[in-house]
């Protein structure tokens, strides 16, 4: 992906308002197929936790979809999926980029298993952080059907050892680790 899909793209940053630290750029597009994600992280430590095992606690991008959000029901359905996009922790030297699905705590229903090479990820690496961009296929995201559903429900988060946890959308005392109603949505327009 390129600046102008970055600058096309990109969601605003409310770490101002929320009062987190201001380390990520964010930007999102779509098309019949899935999802385009890029990131670029800044300001974090050049170490760096990815075990796509645990991929709850791994330093990188979470992401939260809903692809039938209702907006009412405080716990995640089997339309939900949580993704974690790793800069690092994947292939036999754990040394290449990865995306692997996390749980949603208190979720009504799990969603499909993610299905290998649903997602692809190219990630770079620069001293106080990262970028990545992933492509997610409508595989990864069970209910996907833009035309008869052009709203998602969306969370996203920075995840860091060093600093912890850093919402990009609602304050950090939020449950929006578990709580579809305290995430954002996203509308797909063309």
């Amino acid at each position: 992906m390129d600046a102008t899909f970055a600058k096309k793209n990109r969601l605003p940053d409310f770490s101002g308002i929320l009062g987190v630290p201001g380390v990520a750029e964010l930007a999102i597009g779509w098309s019949d197929g899935g999802l385009a994600v890029w990131c670029k992280a800044s300001g974090l430590d050049a170490s760096r936790w990815c075990h796509p095992a645990k991929p709850e606690d791994s330093d990188g991008l979470h992401l939260w979809l809903a692809t039938r959000p209702t907006g009412d029901s405080h716990r995640a359905g089997r339309f939900c999926r949580r993704l974690a996009i790793l800069p690092t922790g994947g292939g036999k030297r754990a040394d290449e980029p990865v995306a692997v699905a996390g749980t949603i705590p208190r979720a009504s229903e799990q969603p499909p298993p993610l299905p290998a090479d649903a997602i692809r990820v190219t990630a770079g690496l620069r001293r106080d952080g990262w970028e990545l961009a992933a492509g997610i296929s409508s595989a990864a995201l069970p209910g996907w059907d833009p035309a008869e559903q052009p709203v998602l429900g969306f969370f996203a988060a920075i995840v860091d050892r060093r600093m912890g946890k850093i919402p990009l959308f609602a304050p950090p005392e939020y449950p929006w680790e578990s709580d579809p109603t305290t995430w954002s949505f996203l509308k797909l327009a063309e």
